[in-house]
């Protein structure tokens, strides 16, 4: 039976990508660290669901197609190549999409947008969605509603930069 993945803002190509993702020294490790996780846990069937900001060069949308799993894009604002470029890659390229009971985007939706699913998202890196409640200010308590499966998010989060359909399940 194939598993299901996500992983959001891999970045494959970003020429800075240290500067944003302290977990890496460059571009090539950020590459080594991600392939790593993904060829432990992802097998040939497998699906993996790429939340936006997958790849700022052909040569690093030509690293993910060369990873196992059948991928699906959830496009992102660093998605700039052409849709048809994408689809060398990936089984699907979406812009929101619902699977099971997911809002699977890359920014995060707005809460009246929610209409009563959990949104798995990338884009905010190492923050989470927040909310007030009765006896705590705003921005104190993480939003359940959210998960953020940014690469440095699901690091925090799980301890890897890929997660799978039951883990998730397992925290929301």
């Amino acid at each position: 039976m194939s598993n299901v993945w996500f992983i959001g803002d891999i970045h494959a190509g970003h020429k800075n990508i240290q500067k944003l993702r302290g977990s890496c020294t460059s571009e090539e490790d950020n590459r080594n660290q991600i392939e790593e996780a993904w060829k432990e846990k992802v097998k040939k069937k497998d699906l993996v669901w790429v939340l936006g900001d997958a790849a700022f060069t052909e040569e690093g949308l030509d690293w993910i197609g060369s990873l196992s799993g059948l991928k699906y894009l959830v496009r992102g604002n660093h998605d700039c190549l052409s849709t048809r470029r994408y689809l060398d890659v990936f089984e699907e390229v979406h812009g929101i999409v619902r699977y099971k009971q997911y809002w699977l985007t890359h920014a995060p939706i707005h809460p009246d947008e929610l209409r009563g699913k959990v949104n798995l998202h990338g884009h905010v890196h190492y923050a989470t969605i927040k909310v007030a409640s009765s006896t705590q200010p705003l921005n104190s308590i993480v939003d359940t509603r959210y998960l953020n499966c940014s690469v440095e998010g699901l690091r925090h989060a799980f301890g890897s930069p890929i997660v799978s359909l039951e883990q998730v399940r397992g925290v929301l």
